[in-house]
């Protein structure tokens, strides 16, 4: 079974995550050239209010439909029957960078997260939460339902603390972006730093629009 470990998040909120092997390197394309990410993005609120419950938002799709005869029902019906099937989003690969436990940025948090409830440690200084390469910090171990901070919610709370959200509820769904390399280094660092750097080194040598 295929294993990732989720590196970053760009400045548009996509985070970033790449396949790795047994010993927690990254697999490298077999073709020599640049190492991909699955990539997912968050949706906001609004989006997934308008995917989900306006019509028009499906509008060329319906008329695809119509246009190929797989459909002779109005708009409003059809949409309905498109939203009940339940495939507006594809979750391809959320699951993997934001919840598994073989995911070794979010077994690290958690495994944080529990440590620091278990020996109720204090609150860090400034200088010992910036070297959190996961980012957790003593601060951030209940989520405002007063459970443990699941790396889904801290993730979305570092997007509002990089000014990608202005609230943490402004993130409602995540879904599948692509697979892709990113064309800069992350604004958001979730795995340790010699694994970023070392894909960095990969992609200045194999990607030249990776801005060096």
């Amino acid at each position: 079974m295929e294993r990732y470990i989720t590196l970053g998040a760009d400045e548009s909120g996509e985070v970033y995550g790449l396949e790795i092997g047994a010993d927690g390197r990254f697999v490298l394309n077999s073709l020599g050239l640049s190492t991909s990410c699955a990539v997912i993005r968050p949706i906001t609120k609004e989006m997934y209010e308008y995917i989900t419950e306006d019509p028009e938002s499906a509008k060329e799709l319906w008329k695809l439909c119509v246009a190929d005869d797989r459909t002779e029902l109005g708009l409003e019906e059809w949409f309905e029957e498109y939203v009940s099937k339940d495939e507006l989003f594809d979750e391809s690969f959320v699951y993997q960078l934001l919840d598994d436990e073989d995911n070794p940025t979010v077994r690290k948090h958690n495994l944080s997260i529990k440590k620091r409830i278990e020996e109720e440690i204090e609150e860090e200084d400034d200088d010992e939460a910036e070297e959190d390469d996961c980012l957790v910090r003593s601060d951030y171990i209940w989520d405002e339902d007063g459970q443990p901070m699941s790396f889904r919610r801290r993730v979305e709370l570092a997007l509002v603390e990089s000014d990608v959200f202005t609230s943490v509820d402004d993130v409602c769904h995540w879904e599948a972006s692509g697979v892709f390399p990113p064309k800069r280094p992350f604004v958001l660092e979730f795995a340790p730093k010699e694994l970023l750097e070392e894909y960095y080194a990969h992609l200045r040598e194999t990607y030249k629009e990776f801005d060096k």
